[in-house]
């Protein structure tokens, strides 16, 4: 599995969605999106929906949110989650 990483923490509005749906397009088999940003971005989720991709999301802390993204049906995000969220 490769992993993309994206932190966009603290960027203002559009600046986390542009450039984390920027980042969809290097989606493909193996390869997981780990993004890091300080809220949940529902847009960003919708627009993942919307295109077919699967996501997991897990609140680190206060302002630290931590989303996998993927489209490989084989790639299991809630497990993948838990070495990725310490980082």
């Amino acid at each position: 599995m490769e992993v993309v990483a994206l932190d966009v923490r603290g960027l203002s509005h559009p600046e986390p969605l542009e450039r984390s749906v920027a980042a969809f397009k290097k989606l493909k088999e193996g390869v997981v999106l780990h993004l890091r940003i300080h809220r949940l971005p529902t847009p960003l989720l919708q627009i993942a929906e919307a295109r077919g991709i699967r996501y997991f999301v897990h609140e680190a802390g206060e302002g630290d949110w931590h989303i996998l993204f993927t489209q490989d049906e084989k790639v299991d995000l809630s497990e993948a989650i838990g070495g990725l969220a310490h980082v």
